[in-house]
């Protein structure tokens, strides 16, 4: 069985404290283990929170737009990969001023080895004029040393420019790869993030129609049973029964927790201080009170084919008189995400009658006590049988109990661990 039971849980953990469900002891039997504890109440969503998160159309909407990003994504990872491989191979704006830096830096370069060479051939027709030389001679080779000097200083200047606008260059071309680079892995990353999103769009898609298709409950499962022992046909008002209740794990596999699910009916708050009802576990030998609505019992862990007890006490008050109810048992499970519950339960009827009248005592006598003494006689006994009747209640409604415990507070919930009792529902006959 595969049911989802996700707004059956969230309530069950959610109302567990407002409620006092008294469902957190396992009771025992050789093969149960405790169950682990339930969740915090403050981990768990509200009642008012439900129904309130998006509707599938919403969420479709959602994933529209999440799609379209990633397309868009998608094209923004192609554009930069485009952009990269031209920022590699060229040609762009970078590398054409890298070019033509080149150039000028090379032509630079060249005028200044010229520039360079007539002056040291300057200097060196300087220094080769001998005695001889005229004055006017000299005087123009000298005019020459200084003009080549000057000639190899502006070509210096001119290459240290190129050169610097070269360097640039290069710095530029540089820059504008590793952005490139950096844009291509960037844009990678956005489609990660854009894949990510979409995925988890779809899935709160999926999940959100698998939801709508699932009704939220347990899976009818009668094959766990919860059996009441002990009851008579009559309770005497004023009197204490100790009443019995097993969980049997005829699943046929093992499940994680088990619960007996206990009512009084029909009636309703007023019923927990009329009658008093509570139950032990073989945990703890303290009684606890049934909560005024019902109670489930967390009996633990159940292999296949194993059972546990837990016991209940029910204590008629002494103005009750000529009652009519009966004491409605079910079973239900947890196993992993799934749950089943029974689809019927079991109505044992009682009666609470009166305590008999005790006679007037006889006025005492004047006569003497025989010597023998006297004895007393009861003036009569009782005798009860114990019955056990089984049966299904009618569908939610037919009882004013289960009406009551459906529509507590003012919603179906409201039973804490035992909203799977209460929500399913709900075929019953009484017998």
């Amino acid at each position: 069985m595969k049911t989802r039971r996700t707004l059956a849980t969230a309530v069950a953990a959610a109302v567990i404290a407002p409620v006092a469900l008294l469902a957190a002891s396992p009771a025992s039997a050789a093969t149960v283990t405790p169950p682990p504890a339930r969740p915090a109440v403050s981990a768990s969503p509200s009642p008012d929170a439900f129904g309130k998160g998006p509707s599938v159309a919403d969420l479709e909407k959602a994933v529209a737009e999440a799609r379209k990003a990633y397309d868009a994504a998608v094209a923004a990872k192609e554009a930069a990969y485009k952009d990269l491989e031209k920022a590699l191979d060229g040609p762009t704006a970078e590398s054409l001023a890298v070019d033509a830096a080149k150039k000028a830096a090379e032509a630079a370069t060249a005028a200044h080895t010229a520039a360079v060479k007539a002056l040291d051939e300057a200097k060196a027709k300087l220094a080769g004029l001998g005695g001889t030389a005229t004055p006017e001679e000299r005087a123009a080779a000298e005019q020459a040393v200084k003009d080549a000097q000057a000639a190899a200083d502006t070509a210096a200047t001119t290459k240290a420019t190129a050169d610097a606008k070269l360097a640039a260059a290069d710095d530029a071309y540089d820059d504008m790869r590793v952005a490139a680079g950096r844009a291509y892995h960037l844009a990678g990353k956005a489609v990660d993030k854009a894949r990510a999103d979409l995925a988890a769009a779809e899935k709160a898609l999926a999940d959100a129609k698998k939801d709508e298709e699932d009704d939220g409950v347990c899976e009818g499962d009668d094959a766990l049973v919860a059996e009441l022992t002990g009851l008579p046909a009559k309770v005497t008002a004023g009197t204490t029964v100790d009443l019995t209740v097993r969980v049997t794990n005829n699943t046929g596999e093992a499940v994680d927790r088990a619960y007996g699910q206990v009512l009084l009916a029909p009636g309703g708050k007023e019923l927990a201080s009329l009658f008093d009802l509570q139950y032990a576990t073989s945990a703890s030998s303290r009684w606890r009170d049934v909560n005024s609505w019902g109670t489930a019992v967390n009996v633990g862990a159940l292999k296949s084919g194993a059972h546990a007890d837990f016991r209940l006490r029910l204590k008629p008050a002494a103005s009750l008189k000529d009652w009519s109810g009966r004491i409605e048992v079910s079973g239900w499970y947890e196993r992993g995400d799934d749950c089943g519950a029974n689809t019927t339960l079991r109505a044992h009827k009682f009666q609470v009658v009166a305590a008999p009248v005790a006679s007037p005592s006889p006025t005492p006598s004047s006569a003497p006590s025989p010597q023998g003494g006297t004895t007393t006689t009861p003036v009569g006994t009782t005798t009860t049988t114990t019955t056990t009747t089984a049966g299904a209640l009618a569908k939610t409604g037919s009882s004013d109990a289960l009406h009551n415990l459906a529509l507590a507070s003012g919603t179906a919930v409201l039973l804490g661990a035992g909203a799977v009792f209460a929500t399913r529902r709900r075929r019953a006959t009484d017998a």
